[in-house]
């Protein structure tokens, strides 16, 4: 590789736009600086930096460079963004509560612990079903980007995600049959083969989950969206960050008068005792609420944006 492609390659951080204006300058500045030698890791840091800054600047993500509709379009993505971190968590805490039935709570806290679940899967079920809602609402601009030729822009992303939603269907529906000819047992952490399998789906579920939302992120990034749509799209992203709040809430409430009560339970559910055993803190939960609480901060940091861009667009809700 040329000395001239080397730092080009270094700007691949910073958007399109960018480097089409900036991007020879920097190039030749750099050339110019380290010539043949090694450029220094702090500056190949700081490029990722500032390139990256200048991605979410480009976007609407920070700043106010761009138009209080694109800043909505922005915190929207972002609280999509940290819903895909929620999918994730809800798919192992799913998994985690597999043989939940089982456990040897009393009748007054199993009606508690149950409401509590209940409250978590149907309102996750009602958050995907604003996502459904939100992709509805955006389809005709989708359309109009196909026939426009846009397709040539989106085509590789979404066929990505296509086949990553294939895998995880196929899998989840080969786990799910060999769990059925399984004992309790042997589903929480009796069989290793099985717990193994678990842990390749979770990451499985995790890259698709990724490569869907990126898909999502980059598809609504090129879409030209009417005023009104936005504004539909924008208010969607807010609920569905209240629902966010109400299922983490939920999963933590649950857990703590499980580990209470019923410790037993979390001590043998699967995941438990991968790397460490804990009655308290298993691992899969320690990871389902992480994910949740990351996810829960992109998606406030978006709900502000939205709020503070539809104010300057004179909507105040």
């Amino acid at each position: 590789m040329s000395d001239s492609n080397r730092f080009n390659q270094m700007l691949r951080w910073y958007p399109p736009y960018w480097r089409s204006k900036y991007g020879e300058g920097m190039a030749a500045l750099l050339e110019d600086t380290y010539g043949t030698g090694r450029v220094p890791m702090h500056v190949r840091l700081s490029l990722v930096k500032s390139g990256s800054l200048e991605r979410a600047r480009e976007v609407g993500f920070i700043g106010s460079t761009v138009s209080p509709l694109e800043r909505q379009r922005a915190g929207s993505l972002l609280v999509l963004c940290g819903w895909g971190a929620f999918m994730f968590a809800g798919a192992l805490f799913a998994k985690f509560t597999d043989n939940w039935g089982a456990s040897q709570l009393g009748q007054g806290d199993r009606v508690l612990v149950m409401y509590l679940y209940r409250v978590v899967q149907w309102t996750g079920a009602a958050g995907v079903m604003i996502v459904f809602g939100a992709a509805i609402v955006a389809l005709p601009s989708l359309i109009r980007l196909l026939r426009s030729g846009g397709w040539v822009h989106v085509r590789r992303s979404i066929l990505r995600a296509m086949c990553a939603g294939a895998i995880v269907v196929v899998t989840t529906a080969a786990l799910v049959t060999w769990a059925y000819h399984l004992t309790v047992i042997e589903r929480n952490g009796g069989l290793g083969v099985y717990g193994f399998a678990v842990a390749v789906w979770s990451l499985t579920v995790s890259v698709a989950v990724v490569i869907v939302t990126s898909a999502a992120v980059s598809t609504v990034s090129r879409l030209e969206l009417p005023r009104r749509t936005t504004r539909w799209l924008s208010t969607m992203a807010v609920v569905l960050t209240s629902f966010m709040f109400v299922i983490l809430a939920g999963m933590l409430t649950w857990w703590s008068i499980e580990s209470v009560r019923e410790p037993a339970f979390l001590r043998n559910a699967i995941g438990n005792g991968l790397f460490y055993t804990s009655s308290e803190f298993p691992l899969t939960l320690v990871i389902a609420s992480l994910l949740m609480s990351v996810g829960l901060c992109a998606a406030v940091g978006g709900t502000i944006r939205v709020i503070r861009a539809r104010r300057d667009d004179g909507v105040y809700v």
